[in-house]
């Protein structure tokens, strides 16, 4: 008798000869320049965090032109519409998002040389947003027909805590039997959602001239030494089995404050990222960093307040393996590992994750997270990614959600 995980791969590559969908996956090679292309302006159009509008509008003219039914777009900047099934399949969501982690001053203009486009945000996650809607058009070509639903959805602000995707599965309507988060490199998948709480820490005091500022209370102090403190904060060592990533994890990304160069600054603040592997650990290291970060105000004689991003509540998530062997994960290694680039490593998966997936593995939804090219240096200026990568990306992806709506 097989193992469960092959059991639960829907995928079968004699699929791919089928008409239709052989068909669709000539098309994508037909019109390989013209996606490359069409990515890079993608890629050219500005989308940070909470800033998505323009491409939001773009997805949305597209998902329109497309013929998607119930294309809607929400107060979150989120923008979804339906390609609708025969019927007797399973919904599924295939989720990239929109926004970058770059600030809208941030000139962007891709740099071609050879096979590798340069540019922040070329990879995460322009690349797979690019390849989700090559996806659904290559569909259309071919006049795919699936049993289940179809949904895209172009969701806002994964990159500060992904409130867009809690926000459109909280609120949309809609209940989807899987959800596919769009949003890494063509070499991952991932079925696991890391633990994640942002946090931010604003210190206050009165203020005062420079030349009265030394031996008083000062929010700058505080911060250096808040921070100082938190990186001195013990973790537990990182586990093993998860490639570059070393968790559990703190980091101070964000700092600011004052308002002139000659004054105690009457606020001064940072952010932290906090990230482990399990609930019990996430918590016990938030207890410690809120006390400590407290703690610093109050020998520094400084005034203190804490803001805490999104909280998810993991108590509906699956067990470890039942979500691993999961069939939206074990046919979307199958599908990645069929379309990998030849010569690259068998790609395995990774109970780890923080994408969108997060938030559907959290309600209890069958999730995984795939990619569809090969990235490097992902939320760097310097990131780039594989050009010629997108189209077995985008094939791979159609694979998934054929073997997915039509089993």
């Amino acid at each position: 008798m097989l193992p469960l995980s092959a059991q639960n791969n829907w995928f079968q590559p004699s699929l791919l000869q089928q008409p239709a969908i052989a068909k669709a996956l000539q098309s994508i090679d037909d019109r390989s320049t013209g996606i490359i292309d069409e990515w890079i302006r993608l890629v050219e159009i500005p989308a940070p965090s909470g800033k998505e509008q323009a491409r939001a509008r773009y997805i949305r003219a597209e998902m329109e032109k497309l013929g998607l039914t119930d294309i809607r777009e929400d107060k979150m900047l989120n923008v979804s519409g339906v390609r609708k099934g025969t019927g007797g399949g399973p919904s599924v969501v295939f989720a990239a998002h929109t926004d970058t982690v770059f600030p809208d001053t941030t000139p962007i203009k891709v740099r071609r040389e050879g096979n590798i486009l340069t540019a922040p945000g070329i990879g995460d996650d322009t690349s797979n947003l690019m390849a989700t809607l090559e996806m659904f058009r290559a569909l259309n070509r071919g006049g795919v027909k699936t049993k289940g639903d179809l949904i895209f959805l172009a969701s806002s602000q994964e990159e500060v805590g992904l409130p867009g995707a809690k926000f459109w599965l909280e609120n949309s309507g809609y209940k989807p039997d899987m959800f596919v988060a769009v949003d890494l490199g063509a070499n991952q998948v991932f079925y696991g959602a890391f633990r994640i709480t942002l946090f931010k820490f604003f210190y206050t005091s009165p203020g005062a001239h420079t030349l009265e500022s030394r031996g008083a209370p000062s929010p700058s102090k505080a911060v250096a030494k808040a921070i100082s403190a938190l990186y001195e904060l013990p973790l537990p060592p990182a586990a093993p089995g998860l490639d570059t990533f070393k968790l559990p994890v703190l980091n101070v990304g964000m700092l600011g404050g004052g308002t002139v160069v000659n004054a105690i600054p009457r606020e001064a603040w940072f952010t932290v990222d906090l990230r482990s592997l399990d609930s019990t650990t996430q918590d016990t290291l938030a207890t410690a960093v809120v006390s400590t970060a407290k703690q610093v105000a109050e020998r520094e004689g400084v005034g203190f307040r804490s803001e805490t991003g999104m909280a998810i509540d993991y108590s509906k998530a699956r067990p470890q393996a039942e979500r691993r062997n999961l069939p939206v994960v074990q046919t979307a290694l199958a599908t990645s590992n069929y379309f990998r680039k030849a010569g690259t490593p068998e790609i395995s998966p990774a109970d780890v994750g923080s994408t969108d997936a997060n938030i559907a593995i959290a309600m209890g939804i069958p999730a995984v997270a795939v990619g569809t090219v090969l990235e490097h240096l992902p939320h760097r200026l310097e990131e780039f990614a594989e050009a010629d990568s997108i189209v077995p990306g985008i094939k791979s992806l159609l694979a998934l959600a054929v073997s997915l709506t039509t089993h």
